[in-house]
């Protein structure tokens, strides 16, 4: 299909099959977006773009594993071929390891980064070239408040988010000049598949009592039910990404909800010493 015969925008979202990447694609998609979707579970991707055709509008799933190179490439290609053009990316694609960083290997570590940050880089890239060709396009990357607001047993997450967060402030640099805008989107606790998603990843290092780090996860488990019982429903952020998506005059950051902002800068305003015994407290951490 061309540019011609596609008279809709188009988004790429990653992470599509679930939480805050279906909700973003329900939510283009009412805005009038086609939406090309992209995740590993087929299944889900497969139910999401029927539903989304079903109400009118246009959909692409495109079942992939972002962390390699060939499976990210080919998303923008299919993408292309579809629809002629590429409008919106949001890179959305994200998980996290629950362990402690000494139980992590180091071929974990760099699973956590290829998908993460790595795929979010290399499709930045190559829709940079289509977007520079139509004069103007967007590129929405998911932080985090983890990637300001340090927590234990989550340091790969932390470390892929504070970097999206300086990646888009240079792209936003870089793009400036083609027309093409760069946006963070910070969501703060919203009610997802994530927290449990990473508990089963690591049940084997909560149920071994010889884990030194089991304590941890018990009160850091119970620090998250508390949060996700208030948390937003990923739809809320669905309404944040349209906003960055189509706003004459999009922002560096949106936050969602907006008192994550606060949140985020909040602790940027304290003493380091401060900030390390508040979150000791709050994470029912001692330092000995």
């Amino acid at each position: 299909m061309t540019n011609q015969q596609n008279a809709r925008p188009v988004a790429i979202v990653t992470g599509a099959s679930s939480g805050i990447g279906e909700a973003s694609a329900r939510a283009l998609a009412g805005a009038g977006f086609g939406v090309v979707l992209a995740a590993r579970r087929a299944d889900r991707l497969k139910t999401l773009a029927e539903e989304i055709e079903s109400k009118g509008g246009q959909a692409l799933a495109v079942p992939a594993d972002l962390a390699e190179e060939a499976a990210t490439h080919g998303l923008v290609d299919q993408a292309m071929d579809r629809f002629g053009r590429v409008d919106v990316l949001l890179n959305n694609a994200g998980y996290s390891p629950a362990a402690a960083n000494e139980q992590i290997s180091r071929s974990a570590l760099r699973h956590t980064f290829e998908v993460n940050l790595f795929s979010a880089l290399q499709l930045a890239a190559e829709v940079s070239p289509i977007m520079r060709a139509q004069g103007s396009g967007r590129i929405l990357n998911m932080g985090s408040l983890g990637g300001s607001v340090a927590a234990p047993l989550a340091i790969p997450y932390a470390g892929t988010k504070a970097g999206m967060e300086a990646v888009t402030r240079g792209l936003r640099l870089e793009l400036a000049p083609f027309g093409i805008h760069v946006s963070l989107i910070v969501p703060g606790f919203i009610d997802t598949e994530t927290f449990d998603n990473s508990r089963a990843s690591s049940v084997h290092l909560r149920e071994d009592p010889d884990n030194p780090y089991q304590q941890i996860m018990i009160d850091l488990d119970e620090f998250a039910a508390k949060q996700t019982r208030n948390a937003l429903p990923p739809e809320a952020v669905g309404q944040v990404v349209v906003r960055a998506a189509t706003e004459a005059k999009p922002k560096m950051s949106y936050y969602a909800p907006a008192s994550a902002r606060f949140q985020s800068g909040f602790m940027g305003m304290l003493p380091e010493s401060w900030v390390h015994k508040i979150l000791l407290r709050l994470y029912k951490l001692k330092s000995k």
